[in-house]
């Protein structure tokens, strides 16, 4: 089947890079990443030098979480696309015949010409190393894939984790595909302001004129 890969950014783990000097691409492997999570975005228009996100960086507490012009802020700022499998490096712990399962990014900004370049930058699940690879080595995640390959059949760890982000993606496209079927169901909802970040809600009813879910904390 296909891969999985929803268009939507809230929620997806990003990768950034904050520089006072020009990046180049032959150095991308020294570069100062800090990644997070995209819990809020100002518009659909991604492209637009106005399009703000809220993000949650991985490196401080929640509460100092920030909204960001991501155009005026960064040099590189990549968003989660969907699973892979990838060698890493030869130069890393784990053999280049060994395929593992990574995200691999898109990017939102890109002023280095990182794109054009035909490497992705992939974060293996469980340790989140980081590696760039070119395009030609890395293989999309099928339905299934935790299944055929030796790498993840015998590590329990890598399963959870494998078997954690699909099961994300389903929950997500079932709540912007078919959110009726979740009518009475509970859930966690993500707060932008105040000082709370999660509340529990029951989703009491879905309008499909607004398509706004109507829930009440519990």
């Amino acid at each position: 089947m296909a891969y999985k890969c929803r268009e939507e950014i809230v929620g997806k783990r990003f990768l950034s890079v904050r520089s006072p000097t020009k990046l180049k691409v032959s150095k991308i492997s020294e570069w100062e990443w800090r990644s997070g999570v995209v819990r809020a975005v100002s518009s659909r228009d991604a492209t637009s030098v106005e399009f703000t996100v809220l993000v949650e960086f991985e490196d401080v507490e929640w509460k100092r979480r920030e909204w960001i012009r991501v155009h005026e802020t960064f040099q590189v700022f990549l968003v989660e696309h969907t699973l892979v499998w990838t060698s890493r490096p030869p130069s890393d712990k784990d053999p280049p015949s060994k395929p593992l399962p990574g995200l691999c990014f898109k990017p939102i900004v890109d002023k280095c010409g990182f794109a054009p370049s035909k490497k992705r930058v992939v974060e293996f699940l469980v340790d989140h190393d980081l590696a760039v690879v070119e395009d030609d080595d890395i293989q999309f995640y099928q339905e299934g894939d935790e299944n055929r390959y030796e790498s993840v059949a015998g590590n329990p760890e890598l399963q959870k984790a494998v078997k954690a982000w699909v099961d994300y993606q389903d929950g997500q496209r079932i709540l912007l595909t078919t959110p009726t079927v979740l009518v009475g169901y509970r859930v966690e909802v993500y707060r932008a302001e105040g000082t709370t970040q999660w509340y529990t809600a029951v989703i009491q009813s879905y309008n499909p004129t607004t398509k706004v879910c109507i829930t009440i904390s519990v």
